[in-house]
């Protein structure tokens, strides 16, 4: 187990996500001036999103499935070094091809940290999966969240050169979590032999399940994924906010949305999964609908606090979900949950910004409340009856 225990580790796995997720939140926070300083499209400065986005749908189920083949925990310490090198490469070269390049350089970061990643917050979460995956998804949320703060810092002061700063902490965390290989490892390979070991009956992988996890995960994505993107680009056009004023929004949303990873997980374990998932989505549309209508700050900040609050409790018990359908593939399962998903969400943002050079903004994030309504209803038809893995998730039941 090497130096350090569960707790320890739960909490380096924690920072590694914060460190690699840093440059995804910082990348929504870049349009802007990218937009300003190129005369780039909404769908153009989108496309880079999309380019991150892609890169990471396509390979990152690959590198779960070699992660449950055999354990590659220095894959985590690539993808945090590979993710703050493509977020540097941005600001170095005029170029909107080479800056889509490097969007997708650290697309291929970002797919490789999450499979390993999420498999081992599973196995250091013990029994309390859902505390454990929101203690792992924290780390993303707080990514997203100092992501805006660092590239608005970085690129007022010095330019889009500032994206160098970037390396700093990637290049940090990646040798941290390179040190702690062989103890990882050494995790995993307890944990197999606890669960040989254990009177449970062998499980099975449960593809119906898992695909009905992932629709509804999809779907959450693309909502969180269009807000993260286009809330920067609102603030600016329609509530005439500067670009700072864009950034610290994006924040406060991200960290508000840490607080929704923290305690939903948490409570999940609790009321249950499908529970907990199907509040949680079913409060994004109406308050989407209500933020829509407002056109003073103050209130719309409230309303837009409470959508990410809403949105990001139902993140860790989603994942968790997924895990669950899958006990022998935990790496490919969190690949899918952890990336593709969010991925996707991403790869729909070019979309979205059409709509928005089309119609304005306002349609944008019209369309990001359809899909969640989209998704409320895909929530209470895949969660409906009961079916033979109907226990997963669900709270204990009491003695007696």
């Amino acid at each position: 187990m090497g130096s350090m225990n569960s707790r320890a580790h739960s909490y380096l796995l924690t920072l590694g996500h914060t460190c690699t997720d840093i440059t995804q939140g910082a990348l929504p926070a870049m349009l802007p001036f990218l937009i300003m300083s190129y005369d780039l499209s909404y769908a153009a400065a989108a496309a880079l999103v999309f380019a991150n986005s892609i890169v990471s749908a396509l390979i990152q189920p690959l590198f779960g499935y070699l992660g449950d083949k055999v354990d590659h925990p220095w894959f985590m310490a690539l993808g945090v070094l590979l993710a703050g090198v493509g977020i540097a490469g941005m600001g170095l070269i005029n170029s909107y091809w080479f800056i889509f390049c490097c969007a997708m350089v650290m697309g291929t970061g970002v797919a490789l940290f999450h499979p390993e990643g999420g498999k081992l917050a599973n196995v250091v979460a013990g029994k309390d999966k859902g505390t454990g995956i929101s203690n792992f998804s924290v780390g993303g949320n707080l990514g997203f969240a100092f992501g805006p703060i660092l590239a608005v810092f970085a690129l007022s002061t010095w330019g889009m050169r500032g994206t160098l700063i970037f390396l700093i902490p990637t290049i940090g965390a990646a040798i941290i979590l390179f040190s702690q290989s062989k103890a990882y490892q050494r995790l995993t390979i307890k944990e197999a032999q606890r669960i040989s070991e254990s009177d449970t009956p062998d499980q099975k992988d449960d593809w119906v399940g898992f695909s009905k996890a992932i629709t509804l995960n999809t779907m959450r994505a693309i909502v969180g994924n269009g807000m993260i993107t286009f809330i920067p680009l609102y603030w600016i056009a329609v509530m005439g906010q500067s670009q700072e004023a864009g950034a610290l929004i994006l924040t406060a949303y991200s960290l508000v949305g840490a607080v929704g990873s923290f305690f939903g997980g948490r409570i999940a374990d609790r009321v249950g999964f499908k529970r907990m998932v199907t509040l949680s989505i079913g409060l994004l549309g109406p308050l989407m609908l209500i933020f829509l209508q407002i056109d003073q700050i103050p209130l719309a900040t409230v309303v837009l606090l409470l959508f990410a609050l809403s949105q990001n409790m139902g993140y860790a018990p989603m994942v968790a979900l997924g895990q669950a359908y899958l006990p022998n593939r935990i790496g490919f399962a969190s690949g899918i949950s952890l990336g593709v998903v969010v991925s996707m969400g991403g790869v729909a943002a070019p979309g979205i910004g059409a709509i928005g050079d089309v119609w304005g903004l306002r349609a944008s994030m019209l369309t990001i409340a359809t899909v969640a309504f989209v998704g409320l209803a895909a929530a209470s038809l895949l969660f409906m009856g009961r079916n033979a893995r109907e226990s997963i998730g669900a709270p204990p039941k009491k003695a007696g």
